[in-house]
């Protein structure tokens, strides 16, 4: 009987099968409210957003942004509420560098907010136009124009109520296109998304056909990961934004969505640090602190990254303000009016046809199988029923050994390395703790090949770190684990197995590309599946693994950035749900726990750090259990947890 499922932070189910289409434009002058919409100027997975004139009683109507949410949006339970709630908050925040709202309402069932136009450009058209048009930017142009951003976004993470309360606004959506420029000179911080934030985790459908893969490219490490973000998580996009202004590329732009997912999540700058001595001096060293992966590292506000910028400053404010004009205007060309959340065409438009070939599956003694599907290609390689000495001949070209073709090699399972294992030991009684915790303190690089009967796993590790688990299990793979989660129809996968060759064989890509999960929801399953085909290793109650060194993950590899010693203790809490080490503790209860001589290694959990402390004199495990401090009700297994990951490392021993 396998352990419990587990909650996830994810949604399990990410999107219906046929979400709604957006509503056509209407016709020009079409009365909404008391505003006349002029014409559509984009639509995307949550609203649409018009320029609309409003009647004034006195002086001249004003021309005005009508945001106003889609019918099938409105029409969830909540969305109305949401959408007042960004109306309410967006109106506290007064400040020359955010778009101001106008007022707010709902008119035939649909919420609106009414925003002051900005006759100029956004920003991400800007860079467009300039690369066009072979538009150099001048560096004290970049500074002000982000010292400007980060005044504004200063001003709405300081917001606070009627009262003075802090708000606590995280804006969450720091990207080009909500960066306005205009004509004289201004800077202005659009659609702060704080009801599309929430309603995204509540509708994920509206955010699959919202969010476009360049959006991707400005999230923070924490959000890609799933985990709760403040503040710094809009600094660390605003850094992006910067950084994109100099290097004049994307920061994080790879070939697919989860790619550029990965490149976030492990803030790989590289794209910066190549140009690094090419920009001004100072510059690079603020944006580096802005882009640090981990929260702590970043400046604490928008307005400390601002200080620091500012200090780099040559050119007074008033002549920047006056060149961005400028520019604005040679660029609109005289074209007016710009907003927030434009929708632009997508870079990749995918084709749902399946592809032409088939596959004919020779084997060493002649005898064929065929026509089969690639999907089924890749599961009987994944599953080890096929290898790499069979032959393949794809729409009637000569057969080639399965290993010989690249679409298909890399889901080959890792060879066994010609060389003996450095390392082989019984996963009986836990010796995949022991085995993983001793690679890990060694920062070894390498794979533990783990067999069980007829199942295999290949855990793959670098510099220590699980990197990568693989399994011959058919119900583990990413496809079977989605649906048996909910999170995606039989049909749709067998329409994304389908078209898998286009995609090099990588579903994740295949399935963010075709649109039926959003790209971050699919990066987070993607994790939890990995972590729980590792996780499941540990509560094997037998079972050979041996370590062959420096074997490397395959490169279709999803690299999962697990800190190994959270691994380890989640491994071990498995463990101990399950009473597989109970018997070990009930043995030794009254047994002095003692210090061995031991190094222990870097960032070890607090707990382990206390049972080294606790067990310099040696000292029953009983009365060690009792020792620890903190209320262990809410975690009757945290002293176990701690001792076990220890004697697995060797740092203590049974006197």
């Amino acid at each position: 009987m396998g352990p419990a499922r587990r909650k996830t932070k994810y949604p399990l189910r990410v999107r219906p099968s046929h979400p709604p289409g957006p509503p056509p434009a209407p016709p020009p002058n079409t009365r909404f409210a008391s505003y006349r919409l002029l014409q559509r100027l984009a639509v995307g997975g949550m609203a649409e957003v018009f320029q609309a004139v409003e009647p004034r009683a006195a002086g001249d109507d004003r021309v005005v942004v009508v945001k106003r949410m889609l019918p099938h949006i409105a029409a969830e339970p909540g969305a109305e509420r949401m959408f007042g709630e960004e109306a309410r908050l967006a109106a506290l925040v007064e400040h020359p560098n955010v778009v101001r709202v106008l007022a707010s309402g709902s008119a035939e069932g649909q919420p609106f907010l009414a925003l002051e136009l900005v006759p100029g450009l956004d920003l991400s058209r800007l860079q467009r136009w300039r690369r066009t048009e072979r538009e150099p930017l001048d560096p004290a142009l970049a500074l002000f124009i982000v010292t400007e951003l980060l005044a504004g976004l200063h001003a709405v993470h300081e917001a606070t109520d009627a009262a003075g309360a802090p708000l606590g606004i995280v804006h969450g959506d720091v990207s080009p296109s909500n960066v306005l420029l205009s004509e004289t000179g201004d800077v202005k911080l659009a659609d702060f998304g704080i009801a599309e934030a929430r309603l995204r985790s509540r509708f994920p459908q509206a955010a699959a056909a919202g969010r476009t893969k360049g959006k991707l490219g400005y999230l923070s490490p924490e959000q890609v990961r799933g985990e709760a973000s403040d503040r710094r998580s809009d600094v660390f996009a605003a850094a992006i934004v910067a950084a994109e202004l100099l290097i004049d590329e994307p920061l994080f732009a790879r070939g697919s969505e989860l790619a550029i997912l990965l490149a976030v999540r492990n803030a790989d700058v590289r794209a910066l640090d190549q140009k690094a001595d090419t920009l001004p001096t100072g510059f690079v060293d603020v944006l580096r602190r802005g882009l640090a992966r981990k929260p702590e590292d970043r400046f604490e506000s928008a307005a400390a990254m601002r200080k620091a910028l500012l200090s780099l400053a040559e050119s007074p404010p008033v002549a920047m303000r006056a060149q961005l004009g400028t520019l604005i205007a040679l660029a609109t060309g005289g074209a007016r009016a710009t907003l927030p959340d434009g929708v632009e065409a997508s870079e990749d438009e995918v084709t749902r046809e399946p592809p032409l070939d088939d596959y004919v599956i020779v084997r060493a003694d002649g005898t064929e199988r065929g026509s089969i599907t690639f999907a089924q290609l890749v599961e009987g390689l994944t599953t080890g029923e096929l290898g790499p000495t069979d032959w393949v001949r794809i729409g009637g070209t000569p057969a080639r050994k399965l290993g010989d073709v690249p679409e298909l090699a890399g889901h080959l399972p890792a060879a066994d390395a010609e060389a003996a294992a450095s390392d082989t030991r019984s996963i009986a009684g836990g010796g995949l703790v022991d085995a993983l915790a001793r690679s890990a303190a060694a920062r070894a690089t390498g794979v533990w090949i783990c067999r069980r009967r007829e199942v295999r796993k290949e855990v793959y590790l670098l510099d220590g770190i699980p990197e990568f688990v693989s399994s011959n299990v058919p119900r583990e793979l990413l496809g079977e684990f989605l649906v048996a989660r909910g999170t995606l129809e039989r049909s749709e996968l067998d329409m994304a197995l389908a078209v898998l060759p286009r995609f090099d064989g990588r579903l994740g890509d295949t399935l963010a590309a075709l649109g039926l999960i959003e790209p971050v929801q699919l990066f987070g399953h993607i994790s939890e599946q990995v972590k729980e085909k590792l996780l499941e290793l540990f509560t094997w109650s037998d079972g050979e693994a041996e370590f062959h060194d420096g074997v490397e993950p395959p490169d279709r590899y999803f690299p999962l950035g697990l800190d190994p010693w959270r691994v380890l203790s989640a491994g071990i809490d498995r463990r101990l749900e399950l009473g597989l080490e109970e018997e070990s503790f009930a043995l030794h209860m009254l047994d002095d726990l003692t210090r061995t001589r031991a190094a222990p290694p870097d960032g070890l959990p607090r707990d382990v750090e206390r049972v080294l402390t606790l067990a310099r004199t040696p000292m029953p495990l009983s009365e060690l259990v009792q020792a620890f401090e903190g209320d262990l009700s809410r975690d009757v297994h945290r002293p176990y947890r701690a001792v076990r990951l220890a004697l697995a490392l060797g740092l203590v021993a049974w006197a």
